[in-house]
C-alpha cells in the first residue's frame, strides 16, 4: 500500500514538474509546425532558441515570457483569444499561438533576435536525420548521411552537421526532398559541419 502511494506521488510529481520544461529539437519542431508553415517554421525555431533556449518558463523582467518571449500586454490585444493572463504564456501552446499572432501582425522583426541577425546562419535544428559515422545530422529537411569523413556539403536549402573520429573530404548531393547522401574516407581525428543558408 505504501509502495503504491509512493509510486502515485512520484508520477504526480513528475507530471507537475514537467510543465517547466526545456524542449529538445524534436519537441520544438513539432510545436512550431503546428503554428507556422514553410520556412517560417525554421525561423521560429531559431528565434525561440535565442529568446528562451527552448525553456517554457523563461521570463524577462520586461514581462516577456515563455518560449518566444511574448510580452504580457499581448494577452490583452493580439493574443486575447488564447491568453487571458500573462501566466498563460508559460504554456507552450499558448505561447506558440501568441507568437503566431505576433508574427502575423508584426513579422519576424518583432523579435530582436531576428532583426539583429542571430538567425542568419542558423543550422542547428530543422529536423533530425541520421549519420552512420557515429555523429548526428540535422537539417531543414530530413537528412541521412553515410560519411566516414568529417564534412559533407549540400546543394539543397538544408543543412547537416556531423562529427566523427576521422578526417577526410566528402561530398553530398540533395534531391528536392532534401535527402542527402555522402561518402568519404580518411584517417585522423577531427570534426566538421555542413551549413547552408536557410
Amino acid at each position: 500500500m505504501i509502495k503504491t502511494l509512493l509510486l502515485v506521488l512520484l508520477v504526480v510529481a513528475t507530471f507537475t514538474t514537467s510543465n517547466a520544461d526545456v524542449l529538445n529539437c524534436q519537441q520544438i519542431t513539432q510545436l512550431a509546425q503546428q503554428y507556422f508553415s514553410g520556412s517560417t517554421v525554421v525561423d521560429m525555431i531559431c528565434i525561440s532558441y535565442y529568446e528562451s533556449s527552448w525553456n517554457t518558463e523563461a521570463y524577462n523582467p520586461s514581462s516577456a515570457s515563455g518560449l518566444w518571449q511574448i510580452l504580457a500586454e499581448h494577452c490583452q490585444d493580439l493574443c486575447s483569444n488564447v491568453c487571458s493572463s500573462p501566466s498563460d504564456l508559460f504554456d507552450p501552446n499558448v505561447n506558440a499561438a501568441c507568437a503566431s499572432a505576433v508574427f502575423n501582425a508584426q513579422g519576424l522583426n518583432a523579435w530582436t533576435t531576428w532583426s539583429s541577425g542571430d538567425c542568419s546562419n542558423w543550422s542547428t535544428c530543422g529536423s533530425t536525420g541520421s549519420s552512420t559515422n557515429g555523429g548526428s545530422a540535422s537539417s531543414a529537411s530530413s537528412a541521412s548521411s553515410t560519411n566516414s569523413g568529417t564534412s559533407a556539403s549540400s546543394s539543397a536549402s538544408s543543412s547537416a552537421s556531423s562529427s566523427a573520429s576521422s578526417s577526410a573530404s566528402s561530398s553530398a548531393s540533395s534531391s528536392g526532398t532534401g535527402s542527402e547522401t555522402g561518402t568519404g574516407t580518411g584517417t585522423g581525428t577531427g570534426t566538421g559541419s555542413n551549413s547552408n543558408n536557410i
